[in-house]
């Protein structure tokens, strides 16, 4: 299921709508990074300084260094975010090659879908903030540090990919169910997700991608009930 899900996914790539939402997806994403920098550089320039050269220095490398582990740690957050306020676009175009004799799915307002990827967002900022300290402890076990922040992150973005787009066909509770039901499904494809948006290059156009392959693993799992 999840082998052919992607593989369609990455073979509607040319499309037109989904260079579209790339490009739109680019540039919300590169405005919230330039934010989050201009935020935590004005940060770092209000910590009063200790007297300690060497101290000092210590302090403002480990914050650069934790900002810059941060911000690749919240990349896939950021661009799914950014995708989710045009699902749409590239729901609509997988219907019309993959799904055209099916009843097409409700589009979702701009409001709801922009409330949905901020408060979607949220979540992820804020559960991975409250990981901060575990985060700092296993910079020392790299392998550790990815793996949680693989798992952690993977089932967020699974959950968000498959709600906002089950909720094009489903009422919000029939979605619900059908995700705790294959929960471990939904996880996986979430950690797929994360994982290929790690990789430099590739990951401008996962989220896309992932959009249209979270498609068709709603349609393959609710059809499996």
């Amino acid at each position: 299921m999840i082998a052919v899900s992607l593989r369609r996914a990455l073979a509607q790539l040319p499309d037109p709508a989904f260079r579209g939402v790339l490009v739109k997806s680019l540039v919300i994403s590169l405005v919230v990074f330039v934010l989050l920098g201009i935020g935590i550089y004005a940060a770092l320039m209000v910590v009063p300084a200790t007297g300690y050269t060497w101290l000092d220095w210590t302090i403002t490398a480990l914050s650069s260094l934790g900002s810059f582990l941060g911000m690749m740690l919240l990349f896939p957050a950021v661009m799914t975010a950014a995708i989710g306020i045009f699902l749409d676009d590239i729901a609509e175009a997988v219907e019309r090659r993959y799904y055209a004799g099916e009843v097409p799915g409700r589009p979702l307002a701009t409001m709801p879908a922009l409330w949905s990827a901020l408060r979607f967002l949220g979540i992820v900022l804020a559960v991975n903030i409250l990981l901060l300290p575990l985060y700092a402890i296993l910079l020392f076990f790299p392998p550790l540090l990815y793996g949680l922040s693989l798992l952690v992150n993977g089932y967020l973005v699974g959950r968000e990919y498959f709600e906002v787009v089950a909720f094009r066909y489903q009422s919000h509770a029939e979605a619900t169910q059908l995700r705790r039901r294959r929960r471990g499904d939904v996880w996986l494809c979430g950690v797929l997700i994360v994982l290929l948006l790690t990789i430099p290059l590739v990951n401008f156009l996962v989220p896309i991608v992932a959009t249209a392959f979270m498609v068709h693993v709603y349609k393959r799992l609710r059809a499996a009930g």
